[in-house]
C-alpha cells in the first residue's frame, strides 16, 4: 500500500528534504509552501498530515481546525520547542511533536510508527447504521443495503455531521463552517444546495432524514442509531 502524506512548510530547504526522504521510502508525497485559506477538503484523502506552525496560517490553526473532520495523523514539525509550544501542540488535536533539526532516521521511525497505528486502527472500519443507511465514517461512504451511494466530499460531511447527531438543530453557519474556509471571498454554493442534492441522492430509496427546521438549519430525524466497529 502506498500512503499519502501532506507536508506543509514554509521553508522550502525542509519541504524539499521531507519530500526526498519520504519518496525514497516509496510514499506519496504532497508538498504546500503555504495555504490561504483553510479549506477542509484540501486536508481529505490523506493517511498522515506533517504541519510547521510559524506560517502565514499557522499550523496550530490550521490542525485546530481541521481536526473536527480529519482522523488521520498529525504531526508538527517545528523550531518551537518550549514546553508551552508543545503543549499547545497537543492542546490543538496533534499526534507528535518533531523538533528542526531533526534526525532523517527517527523522523522517518516516526512517521512510519504513526501509519502502522493508524493501519491497526482502521482494520476495524467504523460504521453508524441509522434504518437502511450504512455511514462508513473511516471511509467516507455511505450504503443503503448492498448499494454506494455517491455523495461528494461536502455532501458527506454535511450528512454525516447530522447524522451523529439526529435530533440536533444545526443552523446554516454551523454547517457552513463545517464545510468551508475560515476566509475567503469566493462565493461558494449555498448550504440549502447541498441539502436538496443528498435528498435528491436519497430520494429513490424512498428516504428522507433530513427535516428542515422553521427559522434557517437542519437536522437528522431522531431514530435509533448504532456504531459498529
Amino acid at each position: 500500500m502506498s500512503y499519502k502524506i501532506l507536508a506543509i512548510d514554509d521553508d522550502t530547504s525542509i519541504l524539499r528534504l521531507i519530500k526526498n526522504i519520504l519518496s525514497d521510502s516509496k510514499f506519496e508525497v504532497t508538498t504546500r509552501e503555504s495555504i490561504q485559506d483553510i479549506n477542509i477538503c484540501d486536508f481529505i484523502g490523506f493517511d498522515l498530515i506533517l504541519l510547521d506552525i510559524m506560517m502565514q496560517v499557522s499550523g496550530l490553526d490550521i490542525c485546530d481546525f481541521i481536526r473536527k473532520s480529519i482522523d488521520v495523523p498529525i504531526i508538527f514539525i517545528t523550531a518551537k520547542d518550549m514546553e508551552e509550544d508543545i503543549i499547545n501542540g497537543i492542546k490543538v488535536g496533534a499526534d507528535d511533536y518533531i523538533v528542526k533539526p531533526f534526525r532523517i532516521k527517527e523522523f522517518l521511525a516516526r512517521v512510519e510508527m504513526h501509519l502502522r497505528r493508524e493501519e491497526r486502527n482502521k482494520k476495524i472500519s467504523k460504521i453508524l447504521t441509522i434504518g437502511k443507511i450504512k455511514i462508513h465514517e473511516d471511509l467516507g461512504s455511505i450504503y443503503i443495503g448492498e448499494e454506494e451511494v455517491r455523495l461528494t466530499k461536502r455532501e458527506f460531511l454535511i450528512l454525516h455531521l447530522l447524522a451523529s447527531n439526529p435530533g440536533k438543530i444545526f443552523s446554516l453557519d454551523e454547517i457552513y463552517d463545517r464545510v468551508y474556509p475560515l476566509s475567503s471571498d469566493t462565493q461558494f454554493r449555498s448550504v440549502a444546495e447541498y441539502i436538496y442534492q443528498i435528498r435528491n441522492k436519497l430520494k429513490k430509496y424512498e428516504l428522507n432524514p433530513i427535516e428542515t427546521v422553521y427559522g434557517g438549519g437542519y437536522k437528522w430525524q431522531k431514530q435509533e442509531a448504532t456504531t459498529n466497529s
